[in-house]
């Protein structure tokens, strides 16, 4: 089972040149059954809103295992058929799924059926995510790109760049202004 899993991350190496995405599925972090059915305008969207989840924040896979728990019993209980967001980002350097590629989120009014929402897991009004959800980040967009969830002209957001909201923190807005995709 070692060498499987060596050869897999030798593999993911050479074939993304270093860029290794890490998915933890809802079956894997304890997510419940969702019900989910009005799927994205298409397949492959144009639009990237990034926000955040504005609660606690996670460095280890335990604790954002619990985290992406608690999003979705939050979510859940305000009655959408699950997390509103198509994946989130912990400080573990792991991509957690949400809604996935192709569903219809609940994050921002007006976008929800033609983007991806993809949220840090914490607060990040005080401080910017760690180097690994950053590289989660980019590794989740490249990996998007290349197998045709995303437009490789797609426009990148911030949350608080078309909503009256603070979300995803000015930390994390001054790093996406950096970013090639980044439009405000």
């Amino acid at each position: 089972m070692l060498r499987l899993a060596v050869f897999l991350c030798a593999l993911c190496a050479v074939s993304w040149g270093f860029l290794c995405l890490h998915v933890v599925t809802p079956g894997k972090w304890g997510g419940r059954p969702a019900n989910c059915s009005s799927p994205l305008k298409a397949v492959q969207t144009r639009y990237v809103i990034i926000l955040h989840t504005a609660g606690s924040s996670c460095k280890r896979g335990a604790e954002c295992n619990q985290q992406m728990v608690n999003i979705q019993h939050d979510h859940m209980n305000k009655g959408w058929c699950n997390i509103a967001y198509n994946f989130l980002i912990g400080e573990d350097g792991k991509v957690y799924e949400g809604r996935g590629w192709n569903t219809e989120g609940a994050h921002t009014y007006g976008y929800n059926d033609i983007s991806l929402g993809i949220a840090f897991i914490g607060d990040f009004t005080g401080r910017s995510p760690n180097a690994a959800a950053w590289k989660a980040l980019k590794h989740l967009l490249h990996f998007a790109v290349e197998n045709g969830y995303l437009s490789s002209d797609y426009l990148l957001m911030a949350h608080g760049d078309i909503s009256n909201t603070i979300s995803p923190g000015q930390p994390i807005r001054e790093v996406l202004k950096m970013w090639p995709h980044y439009k405000h």
